[in-house]
């Protein structure tokens, strides 16, 4: 595929109406700026290695067993721009870094009685978890920081 074809599904993915949208838009300057997600759509994309499968999250996962040992397994969030590296589930981090030979298309993984199902964390992002009395919480504070000590009454 030409670079031409690569860009054009790029365009085609976020949803813009022409490179130059894309271009000025948040999404192309994070592009440009994060050269994971440059690679992964122009360079790499979906015509690059093998569909070997996708996750429950919508991850794509793919292979190309003749590049190096390092960069032939990757994966394309669904979610492009925002990806979270928590939407990886734990079958397919063990095949990403090599742990696995197998994908868990071709076999069944055997399941930790106390494993919960996969969650993507929101850690970093405004949805993340602010417990009571934190500045991020948008609660009130409404209760007392400082209890004083009363002595007990003697009862005489």
């Amino acid at each position: 595929m030409s670079l031409v074809t690569h860009i054009n599904k790029v365009v085609e993915a976020s949803g813009k109406k022409s490179i130059f949208g894309l271009i000025f838009s948040l999404e192309g300057l994070k592009i440009f700026a994060d050269g994971n997600i440059a690679y992964n759509k122009v360079i790499r994309g979906p015509t690059a290695g093998n569909l070997v499968g996708t996750d429950s999250f919508g991850n794509r996962y793919y292979e190309n067993n003749d590049l190096g040992y390092a960069r032939k397994r990757w994966v394309l969030f669904q979610d492009t721009f925002n990806y979270n590296a928590t939407s990886v589930s734990p079958e397919w981090h063990g095949w990403l870094n090599g742990i696995n030979d197998f994908p868990p298309t071709r076999y069944e993984h055997l399941k930790p009685i106390y494993q919960v199902a996969p969650y993507i964390t929101r850690t970093g992002t405004p949805q993340a978890y602010a417990p009571k009395g934190s500045w991020a919480n948008s609660h009130k504070r409404n209760w007392k920081k400082v209890e004083f000590w009363q002595p007990p009454v003697v009862k005489s």
